[in-house]
């Protein structure tokens, strides 16, 4: 591509992609990868060794003591879930193990379960000491889980490591978070109602991050109702805010990963006056196909296939 070197590698559930259009900056892909790869390990919840595994284990009340970059996420898990009122709630981890169960085996979770994982998700019981570098949960049996914000944290740690390496101009994509650095490049969306690779628009970006939630990813039909894996914290059930997916466009990763399940969660409506406090850009398509356009995009967004679209 034009002389670019490419490096992929698999972690944090995905396939991640790293293209730099200056081959002699090679190493700094190497220096990415191998910070992603040694964060996933860190934050993984399907590993029992993992630094938020060993932390999740712990009886509630009891402090422990965390590395550098996981007590940063805690610390932005915290603030973005203040920001949306629980909307993303970084403490969601029981219902999130819940609902994975419940995709995996096609089977709805028992009311009861629901409720009770729901009892315990509360990221006001989250504490942290800046000095110590300490985290600590009030209950036991709570649990956080970063899958909703450490791809984006990451993102933001690759954009600064190519900064520092002297890259001009490179594109990243780690499963969905996007991100470009220097010049302008067209970036395409995913349909959420068509196979994995086949976008229904493109978004121009330059120096700033795409993220995009859809519940597409993962799920399964029961009853004529479609059952996802994105969770509303207030609920202890799959979101049913009439939208398919949405993609936020700023310039912090870790924060846009976060507050893009909250938005979807929240809704097109409902979300704009948080979108708006962060200034922060949007293109929602919802389950009716409708495509909707927040103002900033308008000249950066294209529609490649016939959609209804709408302007915010």
């Amino acid at each position: 591509m034009g002389g670019a070197l490419q490096t992929l590698f698999p972690a944090m559930g995905t396939v991640n992609s790293i293209l730099i259009y200056d081959p002699a900056r090679k190493n700094a892909a190497e220096e990415i990868r191998f910070f992603v790869r040694s964060l996933d390990r860190k934050l993984s919840v399907f590993r029992p060794d993992s630094e938020i595994s060993r932390f999740n284990a712990l009886d509630g009340g009891e402090w422990m003591t965390v590395g550098e970059d996981s007590f940063a996420i805690f610390r932005e898990s915290i603030r973005c879930s203040r920001l949306t009122g629980g909307a993303f709630d970084v403490t969601a981890g029981p219902l999130s193990a819940l609902w994975r169960e419940a995709i995996r085996s096609r089977r709805l979770p028992e009311e009861t379960a629901v409720r009770k994982a729901g009892q315990l998700v509360n990221y006001r019981d989250l504490g942290l000491k800046e000095e110590q570098r300490q985290v600590c949960l009030q209950k036991k049996e709570q649990s956080v889980d970063f899958g909703g914000i450490a791809k984006g944290y990451a993102a933001d740690r690759a954009v600064r490591i190519l900064r520092e390496a002297g890259v001009k101009n490179a594109l990243i994509n780690f499963g969905g978070t996007v991100g470009v650095l220097g010049e302008p490049k067209m970036v395409g969306i995913q349909d959420p109602f068509r196979p994995t690779g086949e976008p229904f628009g493109v978004l121009t970006l330059q120096d700033s991050f795409a993220v995009t939630s859809g519940s597409y990813e993962r799920g399964f039909a029961r009853g004529g109702v479609r059952w996802h894996h994105i969770i509303d914290p207030r609920t202890g059930m799959p979101s049913d805010s009439g939208l398919r997916s949405v993609t936020l466009v700023g310039t912090r990763a870790a924060e846009l990963d976060a507050l893009s399940t909250a938005v979807f969660i929240l809704g097109a409506e409902a979300a704009l006056p948080l979108l708006q406090s962060r200034a922060l850009e949007a293109v929602f398509i919802t389950e009716t196909g409708q495509v909707l356009v927040t103002p900033g995009l308008q000249s950066d967004f294209r529609l490649i296939c016939q959609k209804g679209r709408s302007a915010l």
